[in-house]
């Protein structure tokens, strides 16, 4: 009976194993492993974060920020959501359980979700409920094993103690067999202050940091594969990102009911946040391109630092703290370093580029796991295909600042922002959000 007990180097093992961060989305329904125990009586759901935990004293503003976060994502399944200091405890309907714990996973700062089943303070409560959910689980004689932590240390006996007397009840009961390494089932009881925890599996959660306890970003959104991805890599250290997207439509209406709306929700409702997306015409400038004399190999390079200066200008007027884009080093001709540096140039706010050394398979198989793929396939014109198809690759500095004296710059930004429309978009259907002309709320 004491192969029950969870040995000391299996326990430092299974320590390493956990805090292993694996990045794990779940937009799927619940695996094959969670289903059978959606099946038991739960009291809700816990969440636990990893990298919160290590702000010692200054974790409490992250952690309200978590449960508020949480709290929004999650209203649709009517949470109600509880700061337990080091954990938080989500309550839901039981006929949305395994949806709510789907969706909880995948906000930003949350390590992992876990059924939970609250029990009495009491070695024969874990006994029966130990026995009780090997029953109502187990299968052709499938392997059991005990894991015990004991976060509070009033409780008289220490964690090991537990799991022997939890295992040997459950094996002289039921007749399991045990396996310490790989169990088919495997019971996790937490012993807290005021209750004992049940744990259901784990459900990976994505990690990372809550949205808004890292500043306000402005991100360049194209309508493409990377600059999505880009903004969820930020989102993910704890930024609040707004978007701004240069549209070839005659008007804004047009594109708020194209696919760029649907990318900004798709990444900022899970969340629980809102987002504002600052819609900005592309014809002024182009009309400005074509009766310049600007060098045609030019014109893509002038194009992004148009882009560049009116994104910094609506981050002055709004307050955000960066510039955001989904350039990669080399991926193409107006994303060389000398072209980067151009951009850079056009902008005294820094460019966060966090996808600067990804390669286009990492890129495309991260889009597909975060679930904007499909949506950036969708055809759309992109304003820098309109730009002509041989760029220079390689622009000075000298040489781009004598071509942009042929336009007048501060003219055109002006006329440009006087049309931005902004929309915003909240965790409620986008039918229901009101559109706003005008780019200074």
């Amino acid at each position: 009976m004491h192969n029950v007990a969870l040995a000391d180097e299996k326990r430092k093992s299974g320590k390493v194993k956990s805090a292993r961060w694996e990045m794990t989305l779940l937009s799927q329904s619940p695996s094959d492993n969670l289903k059978p125990w959606l099946r038991l009586p739960w009291d809700g759901f816990v969440v636990h974060y990893h990298e919160i935990g290590l702000k010692g004293g200054n974790r409490r503003p992250f952690t309200r920020r978590l449960q508020q976060n949480l709290t929004n994502a999650l209203r649709p399944f009517k949470a109600v959501v509880e700061d337990l200091f080091d954990r938080l405890f989500v309550r839901v309907p039981s006929e949305v359980l395994g949806e709510a714990l789907k969706a909880a996973a995948q906000v930003f700062g949350v390590a992992y979700t876990a059924l939970v089943r609250l029990l009495p303070r009491s070695l024969e409560a874990m006994k029966e409920a130990a026995r009780e959910t090997y029953q109502a689980l187990a299968t052709n004689g499938q392997t059991v094993a005990v894991r015990v932590r004991r976060v509070d240390k009033t409780f008289p006996m220490t964690s090991r103690e537990v799991e022997q007397l939890v295992g040997r009840q459950l094996v002289a009961t039921t007749g399991a067999s045990v396996n310490l390494d790989a169990p088919d089932i495997l019971l996790t009881f937490r012993i807290y202050a005021d209750s004992v925890y049940l744990l259901g599996p784990k459900v990976p959660g994505v990690g990372g940091l809550p949205v808004g306890v890292s500043g306000r970003v402005l991100a360049l959104l194209s309508g493409g594969i990377d600059s999505p991805v880009a903004a969820w890599l930020m989102m993910r250290r704890g930024c609040l990102v707004d978007f701004v997207h240069f549209h070839a439509f005659p008007n804004a209406e047009e594109a708020l009911v194209d696919k760029v709306p649907k990318l900004v929700e798709t990444l900022v409702v899970p969340q629980g946040v809102s987002a504002r997306l600052f819609l900005v015409p592309y014809h002024i400038f182009q009309l400005a391109l074509l009766m310049s004399k600007v060098p045609p190999s030019l014109e893509l390079v002038l194009f992004r630092r148009f882009m560049v200066r009116v994104a910094h200008r609506l981050a002055q007027e709004h307050n955000y703290q960066a510039i955001v884009t989904g350039d990669n080093l080399g991926q193409v001709a107006s994303q060389t370093l000398e072209n980067l540096r151009a951009l850079d140039d056009a902008s005294a706010l820094p460019i966060f580029r966090p996808l600067i050394a990804w390669d286009k398979q990492e890129i495309l198989a991260f889009a597909q796991r975060i679930g904007t793929y499909a949506l950036s396939l969708q055809p759309y014109k992109d304003c820098c295909s309109l730009i002509a198809r041989h760029p220079q690759t390689k622009a000075k500095l000298e040489a781009v600042h004598r071509a942009e004296k042929q336009l007048p710059l501060e003219q055109l930004i002006e006329r440009t922002l006087s049309e931005v429309v902004v929309k915003t978009i909240h965790t409620e259907p986008l039918e229901k959000d009101a559109t706003q002309k005008s780019a200074k709320e």
